[in-house]
């Protein structure tokens, strides 16, 4: 594997001219799949090492290395490119392959002003969701997420190209065994909207590296929430503190956390496999005013090649927007019910724009293949659909 490093990334880790090989040589696939460009810079306010691949233009970040990390540069750079890979549900027996085909780590200048800019591409669309780098972790597992699904200038989407290459390596590897390059820890969780009297959930199956913002996304799609309020998670450990996870998009959501009574985390940074199944219930809070609880149950893992939320089934219509809680609800109940009460007419109408739509499963399932990307949510619905 060779990583051709620009000037102030060859200074930085102290590098030599006797210290390089040749960047000649790795032009063409699959010897350009083993070939990343590598760069030093500021992102999000950190010092980070940005690799992208020659081949697949799939980026990896490394947040804030310390000396020490540094003086293991090749092992920080097989580590930061396998979590990249795992996080995409790509099998260790792949990843093994791959970094067995890939050879021993050798550093060269860069190899060509045309890769150079390709680079300097993905490195500007890093710099678009920077705020995605976790400034608390070296090796950073969501970023890669995001900016590998963002199509090149050459018409193709990284992380598909990156797949498609580990499977043409995999497919002539030893250890290959046709299972193929994925394989996906999904998680089957029930989600309860907790409104005594009334059974309102739904059933979905999410990939384990989803983190807890894409599950927040998804239970806006499940139940058509509209996405314009406050929320968090709430983890309730034995003997700990609870853990609170929340949304770290809008800063006033920190100011009222209480470091003494719970400890926290930004949900854009928690995978659930974090919390999952080590814990078997979290609760979900949406709009602080009229206060929706759900309880998320973690009910078995299955196995899957496809790297997507599904979901799966569901029960009862949810109540609408800003209709004031349970006691609105009730009262909303009470009018819609009723086509001689007074407000009926007021109510209808009002409620056309705050109630759950009518969604097949279909149109929910391709609702929920945005919850991958940076916005992760629409409230927008195909007529095609």
């Amino acid at each position: 594997m060779i990583i051709q490093c620009t000037k102030s990334l060859l200074q930085k880790l102290g590098l030599k001219e006797t210290d390089l090989v040749s960047s000649e040589g790795y032009e063409q696939f699959p010897e350009s799949f083993t070939a990343w460009h590598a760069n030093y810079v500021k992102l999000n306010g950190c010092n980070v090492l940005v690799l992208m691949n020659n081949e697949t233009r799939f980026p990896v970040v490394i947040c804030k290395p310390t000396k020490k990390e540094l003086k293991d540069i090749d092992g920080l750079i097989r580590k930061g490119i396998a979590e990249a890979l795992r996080m995409e549900g790509v099998r260790e027996e792949v990843i093994e392959d791959y970094f067995n085909f890939a050879g021993e780590i050798v550093f060269s200048k860069t190899a060509s002003r045309s890769i150079v800019g390709k680079m300097n591409n993905a490195i500007r669309d890093l710099e678009i969701f920077e705020d995605y780098i976790d400034k608390n972790s070296t090796i950073q597992r969501y970023i890669s997420l995001i900016t590998g699904r963002f199509i090149t200038n050459e018409g193709f989407y990284p992380i598909e190209k990156v797949l498609e290459c580990l499977g043409v390596i995999y497919a002539f590897g030893e250890m290959a065994d046709g299972n193929g390059v994925l394989d996906i820890d999904l998680y089957q969780l029930k989600i309860q909207l907790d409104l005594e009297g009334y059974e309102i959930w739904r059933r979905v199956l999410v990939p384990s590296t989803f983190s807890f913002r894409h599950l927040h996304n998804i239970i806006q799609t499940v139940f058509d929430w509209q996405n314009y309020h406050l929320h968090e998670f709430t983890v309730k450990r034995k003997d700990m503190k609870p853990l609170i996870i929340v949304m770290d998009d809008d800063s006033e959501t920190l100011d009222f956390v209480d470091p003494e009574s719970s400890d926290f985390q930004q949900e854009r940074f928690v995978a659930l496999k974090d919390v999952f199944p080590k814990y078997k219930e979290v609760t979900y809070v949406y709009d602080y005013g009229d206060c929706w609880s759900h309880t998320i149950t973690f009910e078995k893992v299955e196995k899957s090649k496809v790297f997507q939320a599904m979901f799966v089934e569901g029960k009862g219509e949810r109540p609408p927007e800003d209709v004031g809680g349970l006691p609105g609800y009730e009262n909303y109940l009470s009018i819609i019910e009723d086509e001689s009460h007074p407000e009926y007419e007021e109510i209808k109408e009002w409620a056309k724009g705050q109630s759950e739509r009518k969604l097949s499963p279909e149109q929910i399932n391709k609702r929920l293949k945005l919850v991958i990307s940076a916005g992760g949510y629409s409230t927008y619905v195909s007529n095609l659909w």
